[in-house]
């Protein structure tokens, strides 16, 4: 029996070794399949980068709320996603408080020219009695000096009487034209108060006009209409910003439209570092949108962004770079079903546009200065060039109003440094109208710079009547020297540079300015895509024949050369390899690899459960992150 038992047990250790045998065998391909594999490749490659962005409007203008010196009210808005022509309304704000404010001054300015009259006619008459009086006391004096002539024939008693009385009324008389002295110049001076109050009062007056021709914004060219959301309504997080509405109050400089040009197109994207090193401005990519499917689109790489920024709001928190692409608009419109008459209307209205200079933000910085100008300094910026880089430029108030919109940057810094020693440390708001004219005059003249030719505006010279001014010889002549006038009427105050946001529309346009038709009203052929349209973007960066290519996930790092591990019967094998191109997910090998040679895509000699650390020999991740370029 013990026999028997003991036969057993060796017999079932047996059959137990035996199936742990044939499990460990059969397990074994599994564990050797836990390392991915692939084979290199050997041929034609096409290098191609693919981005994905955005249409977006290649020129556009933000019109904002202008500085009124009171309640901003919208009171006419344009209706968002309506089509606007150049010159037409887009928003327009309540002008009571301003009108109120305008007959106040004009009430003002009656007052002070019944004032000035009245001072006049009281120093005309004041002026005939002081002659009478005058007249009198002079022939005081010749009577005085016939009676001393008499002094031969008269006691000595009487003689002395008649010089005193001379005496006498030559003292009279000289006190008298002193007198008179006087009073002429204290009239004058009260006549100097009047002209002075007349002249705040006028430069005032024309400011607040100035400020009345930017309650209509304009449309500066042919566009969409995007309303912004009132940000002074926000109440909180998890509450959602409502537009801009006619009725709501805004803040002076505070966004309200855009006026997107989309006769002209462009795509915005971001790219990887690696794909950034292979692009160059110019280079051709098909463009496809979401919006027209089944079709592809000609474009060329417009510009590229210098650095990487990363964008939080994504799902991507890798840092890439900018890229605009360009893309055929005639190509774009005929594959939308746009007719050949209506591609060149469009086409035609984005040359009209390109051809206009970039327009800052309307009612922006000029309307938040008051609209007339900065009195007694530099002038606000303005922006030149129709489609390079924008360059700043300031303006300088002379005897005849505006100086440097057009002056070189040679002849504005010897300007600028001019007047600056003129000045000897004072400041330009400390000098009067008088001193400001006259230093520009001398400033000038000693720099030798020539005021250049104001385009489309009309200086206000030093017989110009600025604008709200009643003629009176030399109290309306504040355009050149106050900048009072600037903007209202497209005409430059000399120190006030900028003028308002509708300085560059006529009376006649802003008093015709109508509201564009509602987008269910019109004809919306000019709005055929809208920005914000997806878009992918592929990029055929280069074409190499007969190349032996492996994935990027393939290749890593030991002690800082490029390395992969060779499959070899049941090992793997790591061999040294040099690259010739590379992409974010193809590298093209030069040396160290042969066609259908299997390689392996993660570290086989890396530990279970170090993954994406270093191990002892050095050996890291893959080379998805390494620059592009050659090797």
């Amino acid at each position: 029996m013990k026999k028997v038992l003991i036969r057993l047990g060796v017999l079932v250790v047996l059959v137990g070794a035996a199936w742990a045998s044939y499990q460990f065998i059969q397990q074994l391909p599994q564990r050797q399949s836990l390392i991915p594999t692939t084979k290199v490749r050997q041929g034609d490659i096409v290098v191609k980068t693919f981005a994905r962005g955005e249409l977006r409007a290649v020129r556009s203008a933000t019109l904002t709320a202008p500085n009124l010196f009171g309640t901003v009210q919208v009171t006419k808005l344009a209706e968002i996603g309506s089509f606007a022509r150049d010159k037409d309304l887009v928003v327009e704000f309540d002008d009571a408080e301003l009108l109120s404010r305008l007959e106040e001054k004009q009430l003002e300015i009656d007052q002070i020219d019944e004032q000035f009259k009245k001072s006049q006619a009281d120093l005309a008459i004041r002026n005939n009695s002081d002659q009478v009086e005058l007249l009198r006391a002079r022939y005081a004096v010749r009577r005085a000096e016939l009676e001393v002539k008499r002094n031969e024939l008269l006691s000595p008693i009487d003689a002395k009487r008649n010089e005193l009385n001379l005496e006498e009324s030559k003292r009279r008389l000289k006190q008298l034209e002193s007198d008179i002295k006087s009073r002429q110049e204290q009239a004058e001076a009260e006549l100097a108060v009047l002209r002075e109050k007349r002249q705040k009062a006028v430069v005032e007056m024309a400011r607040e006009r100035a400020r009345l021709s930017q309650v209509k914004v304009l449309a500066p060219m042919s566009g969409l209409i995007a309303i912004r959301q009132n940000q002074t309504s926000r109440m909180g997080v998890g509450f959602d910003i409502p537009d801009i509405r006619e009725g709501d109050q805004v803040q002076p400089g505070m966004p309200i439209a855009d006026v997107l040009d989309l006769s002209e197109l462009e795509v915005l994207g971001r790219v990887g570092e690696l794909d950034r090193a292979n692009l160059n401005e110019g280079q051709s990519v098909l463009l496809r949108l979401d919006a027209v499917p089944g079709k592809q689109f000609d474009g060329k790489i417009k510009s590229m962004s210098s650095t990487a920024s990363a964008n939080v709001m994504s799902s991507d928190p890798a840092k890439k770079f900018d890229v605009v692409f360009s893309i055929d608009m005639r190509e774009l419109l005929t594959a939308l079903g746009a007719k050949p008459d209506d591609v060149t209307k469009i086409l035609a209205t984005a040359e009209a546009n390109r051809k206009k200079p970039p327009m800052p933000s309307f009612g922006g910085m000029a309307a938040m200065m008051g609209g007339g100008g900065m009195p007694g300094g530099m002038g606000a910026p303005g922006a030149e060039g129709a489609e390079g880089p924008r360059r700043m430029t300031m303006t300088m108030g002379g005897p005849g109003g505006a100086v440097g919109g057009a002056m070189p940057d040679a002849d504005r810094q010897k300007m600028r440094d001019a007047i600056q020693k003129a000045l000897k440390g004072r400041s330009m708001q400390d000098l009067s109208a008088e001193e400001r004219q006259k230093l520009m005059a001398d400033v000038m003249k000693q720099s030798g710079v020539q005021r250049p030719a104001t385009v489309g505006t009309k200086p206000a010279g030093d017989g110009a009547v600025a604008a709200g001014s009643a003629p009176g010889g030399g109290e309306g002549r504040v355009g050149g020297r106050r900048g009072g006038g600037g903007g209202g009427e497209g005409r430059p105050g000399g120190m006030g540079g900028m003028g308002g946001g509708s300085g560059r529309f006529s009376e006649a346009d802003l008093k015709n300015a109508k509201l564009p038709p509602p987008p269910d009203q019109d004809s919306q052929l000019d709005v055929l895509l809208r920005p914000g349209l997806l878009a992918d973007v592929e990029i055929i960066v280069e074409k190499i024949p007969n190349a032996v290519n492996i994935p990027a996930q393939a290749v890593f790092e030991n002690d800082g050369k490029l390395v992969v591990y060779v499959k070899k019967d049941e090992k793997f094998e790591m061999r040294h390899i040099k690259l010739l191109k590379r992409s974010d997910s193809t590298l093209i090998v030069s040396e160290g690899l042969k066609k259908d040679e299997v390689v392996a895509l993660t570290d086989p000699t890396a530990k279970p459960g170090a993954k994406g650390k270093q191990d002892k020999g050095g050996s890291s991740g893959p080379m998805n992150a390494l620059p592009g370029g050659k090797s």
